[in-house]
This record gives C-alpha cells, structure tokens and sequence, in this order.
C-alpha cells in the first residue's frame, strides 16, 4: 500500500514538473541595430526596447555604428548580425538605398526584420514603428509660420543624412507646408551626415552667404546642435532656429533664447514598440504593418513641464 501511494507521489511530481516546465517562456535573442550607439536618442530607444524585452522575455544586443556620421559601417554590423542567427532583427536603417539589400539579405536567411524610425527601399520587413516624419516636418513648418512675424522671411535647411528616408521625409514635409501656405521661402539646404561639427560649419558658411536668411531649420538633433553652436558663436539671437528632436545640449539653447521651438519624438515607446511587435511576429500573432509614435511641440514657455522633461532628460 505505501509503495503504491509513494509511486502515485512520484508520478503526480513528475507531471508537476513537467507542467511547470512547458509554462517556462521561451527566451528570443533579438538585434536592435541602430544608427548610433553613443547618443541620447537612441539611449532612449534602447531603454524602451529592454523594458519590452523584460516584459516578453527578449535578450537584445545593442549594436550600430558609434556615431550617426559612420553610418556606411552598418551593412557590416548588418552583415555579422545575420550569421549570429539570432530570431529577429529590429533595424534603424541609417541609408534607405544602401541598406536595402543588405536588410534583404537578413529576409533571405530566413530572420524577420521589423524596421524602426527609418525605412529602405524594400517592403518585405513584417513591421515598421516610426515617427510621422512628414507630419513632424509639417509641424515644425506650422510653427515657424505662426512664430515667425516677417511674412516673407527667407529660411536655411540644415539636414543630416541626405539618402535616409527620415531626412527625405521630414524635408518634404517642411518644404511643401512652407510653399502651399506661407509666402516665406527656401533660400539654401545642406546635409551635414549627422555630424555636429559638420552642422556648425555649413551653418556658419550658410549665414554668410545668405546674410538676409532670418530663419533655420535644423532637421535631427546633430543638424539642430551645430546650427545652434554657430548662432551661439555669432551672437545670432535674431535667427529664428526651430529644430526637430532636442537634446539636453539643445535645451540649454533653448534656455538662452537660440533654440526658438523644437518637435521632440518619443523615442523610448519607439524602442517599446519595436520590440512588442517582434514578439507578436515571433509568436505569430497578429502585428499593425505600420505603427506611429506621436510627437509634441517644445519651447521656452513648456520645456520644464513633467511630459517634455521625461523626453528631453529621459536619464534624469
């Protein structure tokens, strides 16, 4: 009788155990390539990514060139990334021709890839979670327009990679608010390839040639930065400068009347996001195609407020 009831007791453990076993979550191992990973912007990304990945048992590796302006090093990062085999790629395209196909390449060896904040020029990735980069473009255009009191003033561009496709975007919608609503216009646009240094020079080269130019728009955080140290090393405070993105550098511009506005992106839900749907792609479940992050307008007057300061000092 006791050895029956003892081999009862043993096969009720063993299926215990074997039920505790199947309810173990299964670990993925997921890259986050993105296009720097020495920057506030993409700190910010990766936190929300690991808050994801905490809650959806995801192991990420943070990987991508160390600063914006060596973005040509991502097909490589790329390259390595794809024989590591890892269950899923979550791709910040720093080039939208040049990593097309080394982003297809990912697809071919049979590792979905789930695009965040910038496109290439392909469609087969699962799932794309971005800003509006248009609409920030238009937004920011919106603000110059109300802000601005000279109703003709003429206005510098100050972009950063000139073939990413938020770069393109974001132009195209500044550009296209300023012509079909205002009687403002575009005097000059550079590209500074995301290099701050390179943004200060081509600023301070702007100005001089456009001394008439009343307006600058900085289109990332690189652009904006060394636009707002050339105002700063000039003494122009009557250049209205508008940027999209603010970093803790840009605020204190802000602070000292350089930095006229900015429209700041939520890069921790990007982060977020991205990583939520490679877990719904992996456990093959339903996922949106294209999925936006909001953005939200800064200046002097609301930069202190609790909202902005969580995406300004997100580290703070």
């Amino acid at each position: 009788m006791i050895r029956r009831i003892l081999a009862i007791l043993w096969a009720m453990l063993i299926v215990f155990t074997l039920a505790s076993c199947s309810t173990v979550k299964k670990e993925y191992q997921v890259d986050l390539i993105v296009k720097s990973t020495n920057s506030d912007f993409w700190d910010s990304v990766y936190d929300g990514a690991k808050a994801a990945g905490a809650k959806y048992n995801i192991n990420l590796r943070f990987l991508g060139p160390d600063e914006e302006k060596n973005y040509r090093n991502q097909v490589r990062i790329i390259e390595q990334s794809v024989t590591r085999k890892p269950d899923a790629i979550i791709l910040a395209a720093a080039d939208y021709a040049m990593m097309a196909e080394p982003m297809e390449s990912v697809v071919d060896a049979g590792i979905p890839v789930i695009m965040l904040d910038s496109a290439v020029d392909s469609d087969r990735w699962k799932s794309f979670v971005s800003t509006d980069n248009i609409k920030a473009g238009a937004v920011l255009a919106a603000e110059v327009a109300e802000r601005v009191k000279t109703s003709d003033a003429k206005i510098g561009v100050v972009s950063f990679v000139k073939n990413s496709s938020p770069s393109k975007e974001r132009y195209a919608g500044f550009t296209d608010y300023i012509t079909q609503n205002t009687d403002m216009s575009i005097v000059n646009t550079v590209y500074c390839d995301s290099d701050i240094d390179l943004a200060k020079e081509l600023t301070l080269e702007m100005i001089k040639n456009y001394p008439d130019m009343t307006v600058i728009a900085g289109l990332n955080a690189q652009a904006a930065t060394g636009a707002a140290r050339a105002l700063a090393e000039l003494g122009r405070e009557d250049v209205f400068l508008a940027a999209i993105d603010c970093t803790v550098e840009q605020a204190e511009y802000m602070e000292e009347n350089i930095l006229k506005v900015a429209v700041l992106q939520n890069p921790y839900l990007m982060g977020y996001f991205s990583v939520q749907a490679t877990y719904k792609i992996l456990k093959n479940e339903r996922v949106e195609r294209n999925i936006d992050t909001a953005v939200c307008v800064v200046d002097k007057e609301n930069m202190f407020s609790e909202e902005v300061q969580q995406l300004i000092f997100p580290f703070y």
